[in-house]
């Protein structure tokens, strides 16, 4: 979810733009200041240390899938969920983003020390082990090794930081894995955009490179050799050379698109267009839209399945999931899903689709075999859909290693 507005969105789509935020502010309101909260009070506990209340949570016993984990970016909550995919069992929440504030470290106790609780992580990439959160309150890129992650540790997990442009909002790492991507939307001031483009070394944690643009930069993708980017702006699809970080082309007339994904061949490009509720067809080889499928209101993120057949897409006024078949360019089924359905995400085997509810927290998991409800549960550690806690799962990556051990 972007933090910007823009004049020619419609209404709906302008209060999905700034909810994430004022749920992030609403946060840091209630404490006061952004860096007078302690980590034990902060609300961001492992289960242990949480209240009795807040223990319970409304989950499926039924819930069965591939071994692996996932992780879901909840930015209104300065945090991230650990899943573990196989019974979709809250693994651990953690904390992301957020840096202590200096001269309150105390030694040998992660729990009683202060953070600074202004982040807003609205997008993740994973590859090779590693997160990559594209922390919107800070201006960074929080980088948080995987395998660094354990259950006791939630307050203060290995990270860093990478100080990138303004308002980050989308990630994306290069298929070879050398480079993390990040999409500066700009600031929210309506003049003009000091949009961008911020390329990441994984090996350094560094920003090598910066293309700056004329609009807001979204959601990134990549052709399948990494030669070619394809990133969504308020003014359309951009796409660009990566060896030279050269904007070869810009396509019009998309209505506001937000999400992007490339066939697994890099021969088509599926843009996700809002203001007309259709996904966008883009042939790659002339950077020309090709047809026009009409889907639900407001879609959002959408994901390919691994051999390209079949593509959701989240609408997210309508309060469902288009199922697309490519082959024909039409929309096969409709899966219905409650609470603002925007970001959606395929286990690495395809057999599972995680759907989240912005304004309910609420992830559903359906099978992919028929379309049918396989769970449905709050992320976080709220007990009830709907409970103000901010939990918004905006963004949810899969990998088949096992979840974060103690």
């Amino acid at each position: 979810m972007a933090l910007r507005e823009s004049l020619s969105s419609r209404p709906a789509w302008a209060s999905r733009r700034v909810i994430i935020a004022g749920a992030a502010a609403v946060a840091l309101a209630a404490g006061g200041t952004a860096t007078a909260l302690a980590a034990h009070s902060a609300g961001h506990h492992s289960l242990a240390g949480k209240p009795a209340a807040a223990k319970a949570r409304l989950a499926s016993s039924i819930c069965t899938g591939p071994a692996g984990s996932a992780y879901l970016a909840l930015p209104g909550y300065q945090a991230f969920d650990a899943f573990d995919t196989s019974d979709c069992s809250l693994v651990q929440q953690y904390n992301v983003g957020d840096p202590i504030v200096p001269g309150t470290q105390i030694p040998g106790n992660d729990n009683e020390q202060d953070f600074n609780y202004s982040s807003t992580n609205e997008g993740v990439a994973l590859s090779n082990g590693t997160l990559y959160f594209a922390d919107t309150g800070n201006d960074t890129l929080a980088v948080v090794p995987t395998a660094d992650l354990t259950v006791a540790n939630y307050a203060n997990p290995t990270e860093t930081l990478v100080h990138v442009g303004i308002n980050p909002q989308g990630v994306a790492v290069t298929p070879d894995g050398t480079q993390a991507w990040v999409a500066d939307t700009g600031p929210q001031t309506g003049g003009p955009s000091l949009g961008g483009i911020d390329v990441v070394s994984t090996t350094t944690d560094t920003v090598t490179a910066t293309l700056r643009l004329h609009s807001d930069p979204r959601e990134i993708a990549f052709s399948p050799d990494g030669s070619t980017a394809y990133v969504t702006t308020g003014r359309g699809l951009l796409v660009i050379d990566t060896a030279t970080l050269q904007v070869t082309a810009l396509i019009r007339g998309l209505g506001d698109p937000q999400d992007v994904v490339v066939s697994p061949d890099g021969s088509t490009v599926y843009v996700t267009n809002t203001i007309q509720g259709e996904v966008d067809v883009i042939s790659a080889a002339t950077d020309t839209v090709t047809d026009a499928i009409q889907v639900g209101e407001l879609p959002w993120q959408e994901v390919l399945s691994s051999d390209g057949s079949t593509l959701y897409v989240a609408d997210g006024d309508s309060n469902e999931v288009s199922v697309i078949s490519t082959a024909t360019d039409t929309v096969t089924g409709s899966i219905p899903v409650t609470g603002d359905p925007v970001s959606v995400a395929l286990t690495p085997d395809g057999s599972e689709l995680w759907v989240g509810g912005l304004t309910t927290g609420l992830l559903t998991v359906f099978d992919t075999s028929n379309d049918s409800t396989v769970a449905s549960f709050t992320v976080g550690y709220g007990g009830e859909a709907n409970d103000g806690l901010g939990e918004e799962p905006t963004s949810i990556v899969f990998t088949t290693a096992p979840p974060p051990g103690g």
